[in-house]
């Protein structure tokens, strides 16, 4: 009984976070609610990601952006990587991790509307809700109860987001290029040895030993999955493996 109360509390609390009603509310441990609701969010935002062979960085800020709108701490933020780079291999199984959230939050709740708002918002930020975007995202709703009709009209009032603005791919490349520290004539045998070079000097695993303030290790965790992103981005423009 105690552990419902906290749940709803932590319900409560994380709806007024990403709602924007109150984005600096307090929010409390939410025990096993919390655990698989960050698992079941940040799966499906990696599938959304790399659906496209690639990840651009504008998809690695905005799921930045929902961690931070979340209050994670940094335990919860190597949850949140972690289930992000999960669910972007094809063969992860987005269903369980969404039903066991399902289970959580609630068929239609205000969490539930919330959660697919989110993703399409996620989806949109390639320009366009693509077609096998959409039917991922259709049975994710209606796992969350959610009919074709409900769905279409969730995507439709998420379309004119503003973290939905469609980006040019030049502007990607530019960026991924710039982030490995590269021209973009290299060679696609540099690409790789320039993704391997800038990850030893960033990775987190490797500063932990510098004793690094939480603030410190949280921004090394955010360049560390900028330049996987960059990479990503580069080889499947050139259509080489990641």
């Amino acid at each position: 009984m105690l552990s419902a109360m906290f749940n709803r509390a932590y319900k409560k609390a994380l709806c007024k976070r990403l709602s924007g009603f109150s984005p600096e509310a307090d929010i409390p441990a939410g025990g096993r609610t919390e655990q698989v609701f960050i698992r079941a969010m940040f799966m499906v935002m990696g599938r959304l990601a790399k659906m496209d062979g690639w990840v651009t960085e504008e998809e690695i800020q905005y799921a930045n952006g929902i961690m931070k709108c979340m209050g994670l701490g940094n335990a919860s933020r190597q949850q949140a990587i972690h289930a992000y780079e999960q669910g972007k291999h094809p063969d992860s199984e987005l269903g369980p991790s969404v039903a066991f959230m399902v289970n959580a939050i609630g068929r239609r709740s205000a969490l539930s509307k919330l959660f697919i708002q989110i993703q399409c918002r996620a989806a949109y930020l390639k320009g366009e809700l693509r077609l096998k975007d959409k039917m991922m995202l259709r049975s994710v709703a209606e796992l969350l109860g959610y009919d074709k009709t409900e769905f279409l009209s969730i995507c439709a009032e998420t379309q004119g987001a503003p973290n939905a603005r469609p980006q040019k791919i030049r502007s990607f490349l530019q960026n991924a290029y710039s982030e490995l520290q590269l021209e973009p004539g290299a060679a696609d045998g540099e690409i790789r040895r320039a993704y391997l070079r800038m990850m030893s000097r960033n990775h987190p695993d490797k500063l932990v030993k510098d004793n690094l303030s939480e603030e410190s290790l949280r921004q090394a965790q955010e360049k560390a999955m900028a330049i996987r992103s960059a990479y990503e981005t580069v080889c499947g423009f050139r259509k080489i493996r990641a």
